[in-house]
């Protein structure tokens, strides 16, 4: 998958590194627990596609990552309107399913709210990871982690983890392909033909997938991983002044709109409760 792979380029970002851009990371997802309010959220994702403006990341990455994610906004939506619990205000109703006091066939405004709410919080989240893997190579990522004094093994598992995602889209797309060239082209058949169909994709990019980390498995074995030796990197992890602007301005934001929700700002007219 393209949005997540690192792009070369000579921006402020680029010049940034990794730990800076992990912190906003970790900040992103302490906004979308922590700031469920939508022009808190809102204010939040506007600083992330600064961040992508600065980084010069093609903004119609954006049209990518909607198009994977508006299904999850659907469901959200269509579940949370019918099911959330402390909905009031109706605003249609597909007929009668009293369980209690609650009609769960009505669909209700707070539900709809509530379902845009937890999507804006995946948002926040998901938009800062190209700013991560898009502008900071994975060695340079390992080096910071390991600066950061975190165990060896969760910076493996979280660089290989980052590496595998575009790893199994292209091997999908590459199963797909082949499928097509031997005259099988899914996408024209009907939709209730399309999951048996995609069984049989599945299992060679299952098959593929086991056979590269059976080879990782190898690779890390015959390099003698686990070692007790002290670890030297290559890449250079000093600070720099742009970090400190970074790191700074990151966590006064986060802060800030953290603070707002703790003393119980509200941009609506009510509170949407959990």
């Amino acid at each position: 998958m393209a949005t997540l792979e690192y792009i070369r380029k000579d921006t402020a970002v680029h010049s940034l590194q990794a730990s800076s851009k992990l912190l906003l990371t970790v900040a992103s997802l302490a906004v979308s627990l922590f700031a469920l309010d939508f022009v808190l959220l809102g204010a939040w994702i506007v600083f992330l596609l600064a961040w992508w403006v600065v980084a010069g990341i093609d903004i119609r990455r954006l049209g990518i990552i909607m198009k994977v994610l508006i299904g999850t906004y659907l469901f959200l939506i269509i579940l949370q309107g019918f099911t959330y619990r402390f909905g009031s205000t109706e605003l249609f109703r597909l007929g009668v399913l009293m369980i209690g006091p609650r009609n769960y066939a009505a669909y209700t405004l707070e539900g709809f709210l509530w379902g845009t709410l937890i999507f804006m919080r995946v948002l926040a989240v998901v938009f800062s990871l190209p700013i991560l893997t898009m502008t900071t190579p994975m060695t340079k990522i390992a080096a910071n982690m390991g600066q950061m004094k975190l165990p060896y093994q969760f910076t493996l598992i979280f660089v290989t983890g980052i590496r595998f995602v575009p790893l199994v889209f292209q091997t999908w797309n590459n199963v797909l392909q082949a499928q097509k060239l031997r005259g099988r082209d899914i996408d024209k058949l009907p939709l209730y033909k399309k999951a048996g169909v995609y069984t049989s994709v599945l299992t060679p990019v299952l098959l593929y997938l086991l056979q590269i980390s059976t080879t990782l498995q190898t690779a890390l074995e015959c390099r003698a991983f686990g070692s007790p030796t002290t670890r030297t990197y290559l890449e250079e992890t000093k600070l720099r002044g742009g970090d400190y602007i970074a790191q700074i301005s990151t966590v006064a934001l986060a802060a800030s709109v953290i603070g707002l929700k703790v003393m119980g700002y509200s941009s609506i007219g009510y509170v949407i409760r959990m």
